[in-house]
């Protein structure tokens, strides 16, 4: 479940970690940060987000748990540090 933190982000964090997905909504789409761990998280994040377009998913840093897509998120570019 994605719960909005400022204008335009919201997160959701995961049960297994308690890491965060951030999720920053721009007039193109949607840029998502640390898209998640858990293959179930990812689908209920994908979930959260249908009808919205993922223009760029962003790895805030190079660890396995950082790099993880699912396929209903599309093929949006992705970038990490």
């Amino acid at each position: 479940m994605l719960t909005q933190v400022a204008e335009g982000v919201l997160v959701h964090q995961s049960e297994f970690v308690r890491s965060n997905a951030v999720v920053v909504r721009g007039g193109a789409g949607v840029l998502l940060v640390d898209a998640g761990i858990d293959g179930a998280e990812m689908a209920c994040l994908a979930n959260d987000l249908a009808g919205q377009r993922v223009v760029a998913g962003f790895s805030t840093h190079p660890h396995w748990d950082h790099l993880l897509w699912h396929a209903d998120f599309g093929s949006a570019p992705r970038y990490g540090t």
